[in-house]
């Protein structure tokens, strides 16, 4: 019996590292050696690393909590594109065919696109999905780990990392 419990967890675990090769990591790994391209990765460690800080007050708690809950960050970013609508487009189609992505919002001008995508189990965020074409950029980041929308909004007002900024759009709160 203890053989048997050991193997499915075996199992299980096997499958949730399966789950992690997405549309999102197949995407990337189209452009690992593409120049062009600034790829971001911060690991799970990085956000370990928050839960050593004491927040000084109750926002800045919320945002520590939120971050130490998360797993990663994936970007991939290209300040030049020559084509950003194409990349755009090429994009959502890669992602469109995982099937396991809903569209959260969606910003579409003249100028720039947005569309902010989650992948879900029940009411928990396992993935925020972010998808930014514009004359200058084109943006792809995957926030993944369990995710709370505020808090990232609220994060997102803090981080420096480019394109960050777009996160703000989802936050409702006018704090």
């Amino acid at each position: 019996m203890k053989k048997l419990m050991i193997i499915m967890i075996a199992v299980m675990g096997s499958w949730s590292t399966m789950a992690q090769d997405n549309a999102i990591s197949k995407y990337f790994s189209n452009y690992t050696a593409d120049t062009a391209f600034t790829k971001v990765t911060v690991t799970s460690k990085m956000f370990s690393l928050f839960t050593e800080i004491e927040g000084e007050d109750e926002a800045e708690k919320e945002v520590l909590e939120a971050l130490s809950k998360l797993k990663g960050i994936k970007a991939l970013i290209n300040e030049n594109p020559t084509d950003s609508k194409a990349l755009y487009a090429k994009a959502i189609k890669s992602i469109d065919k995982d099937k396991s992505y809903e569209v959260l919002m969606s910003v579409e001008g003249n100028d720039e696109n947005i569309k902010f995508m989650i992948r879900d189990e029940g009411s928990i965020i396992n993935e925020l999905l972010m998808i930014v074409s514009g004359d200058e950029e084109f943006l792809i980041m995957s926030l993944f780990g369990e995710i709370d929308l505020k808090q990232i909004a609220k994060l997102s007002r803090i981080m420096k990392m480019k394109g960050m900024n777009h996160l703000k759009a989802l936050d409702n709160d006018n704090d």
